[in-house]
């Protein structure tokens, strides 16, 4: 059995970062005009700044990002198609539950992700440790190899970070059906509560995955139709 995987993320409200973080709350705005200390204030604003740098960064950090939802396409060793599934829902640690469920019954022996070694795989390991969810299988995340985990970034990019695309630029590239929108909606599709269009976005994107990981193993990829057919879009609640 191989799978082609894909996580979305909503990054922590500012107030939950703040404490995770161990920041203190902004200093008092509303400062004296008799006395102000333009140098205090400068570095007030300079601190607020690498604050929100800070803030921006944590929303790929399961530390303090939660996920939302898993898209899982399965295949046979032949890469036959064998299922299209999707976790969705607040509840993420029955989110976690179902999936390792999922996987300790399959047991794949392949993982083919786009950028699965430097975030989705160490960002479930993360949510699951915080959740408190023992993972069903151990998933080998030593760089440099393409199994157990084939990551279409990092071989295209022969394990150099300048050579590492976006997922819809490699698509373009090897010319298969692209991603059908970006991260950035992501945050206002669940804000919207729209959790089963977002299902759909994050299966889409496992598809991209799989098809530029057939082309560059010289396979004909099979259309969307045939893969994601009778998608399950499971609502953990």
């Amino acid at each position: 059995m191989k799978v082609v995987l894909d996580i979305e993320t909503v990054q922590a409200p500012r107030e939950e970062w703040a404490r995770l973080a161990g920041k203190r709350p902004d200093p008092d705005e509303s400062a004296p005009a008799e006395g102000y200390d333009l140098f205090a204030a400068g570095a007030v604003d300079e601190q607020r700044r690498a604050e929100e740098e800070q803030y921006a960064k944590s929303s790929f950090d399961g530390t303090f990002s939660r996920i939302v939802c898993i898209g899982l396409l399965e295949f046979s060793d032949q890469m036959e198609p064998r299922g299209a599934v999707a976790w969705y829902g607040k509840n993420e640690r029955e989110l976690l539950q179902q999936f390792w469920s999922r996987l300790g019954q399959s047991r794949p022996s392949l993982f083919i992700t786009h950028n699965g070694l430097g975030f989705d795989l160490p960002f479930i390991k993360k949510r699951s440790i915080i959740q408190q969810v023992k993972p069903s299988l151990d998933i080998n995340l030593a760089k440099f190899r393409t199994e157990p985990v084939y990551d279409t970034m990092a071989v295209w990019g022969n394990w150099d970070t300048r050579g590492w695309v976006k997922l819809d630029v490699l698509a373009r590239a090897l010319n298969v059906e692209t991603k059908s929108g970006s991260g950035a909606q992501v945050a206002e599709m669940w804000a919207k509560g729209h959790g089963e269009e977002l299902a759909r976005y994050c299966l889409q994107d496992t598809y991209v995955t799989y098809a530029c990981y057939a082309r560059m193993t010289f396979r004909p990829p099979l259309s969307s139709e045939v893969v994601l057919l009778h998608p399950e879009l499971l609502d953990v609640g």
